[in-house]
């Protein structure tokens, strides 16, 4: 997933709570949109707050679970085209896209679950110092990255370095 950017992502939901598979759900999405299979039982209702694309049961029959993937593939968004920045790891492309094509700010949660597991998130601290390697590759790129913190969360957002009221020339 690191390597290639898929156009769906069909996310086997572990028997979790309902705030968790909202969190895989929302970090899964800043990459594609989210199709969920669900175990018996689960609330999808959970899924589809989160973002969810689609939400199928895990009993259903393999031939419409195909029809459904193959109809959700055709309504899924083109992907744009990522500003790539050369070198580095694979995370760290996939973090540099994620952050600069983002339409809203981008949670620290978020993508500590995207770059590490379910069950062992990356570290915040971990995380911010990739995203401090970054820096240089948005400047790079002409961007600035943005970096809100309240109460120990940390969002991210990118805009033009030379943008109105940026002050740059």
């Amino acid at each position: 997933m690191l390597e290639r950017r898929p156009v769906m992502i069909l996310l086997d939901a572990p028997t979790t709570e309902a705030e968790g598979l909202a969190g895989l759900v929302r970090a899964a999405s800043l990459i594609a949109p989210v199709a969920v299979l669900r175990h018996e039982g689960r609330d999808a209702v959970a899924a589809f707050t989160a973002g969810a694309f689609d939400v199928f049961d895990r009993q259903i029959p393999a031939a419409e679970l195909a029809w459904r993937i193959h109809a959700n593939l055709r309504r899924c968004p083109p992907l744009p085209v990522p500003l790539t920045p050369a070198g580095g790891t694979a995370s760290q492309r996939l973090l540099f896209d994620v952050i600069t094509r983002a339409q809203a700010p981008v949670c620290c949660h978020h993508l500590r679950l995207l770059l590490g597991t379910p069950f062992l998130p990356m570290t915040l601290r971990a995380l911010k110092a990739r995203i401090q390697r970054l820096l240089p590759v948005f400047a790079d790129h002409g961007l600035t990255l943005i970096v809100d913190q309240q109460w120990g969360l940390a969002t991210y957002r990118t805009r033009s370095a030379k943008g109105p009221g940026t002050g740059a020339s």
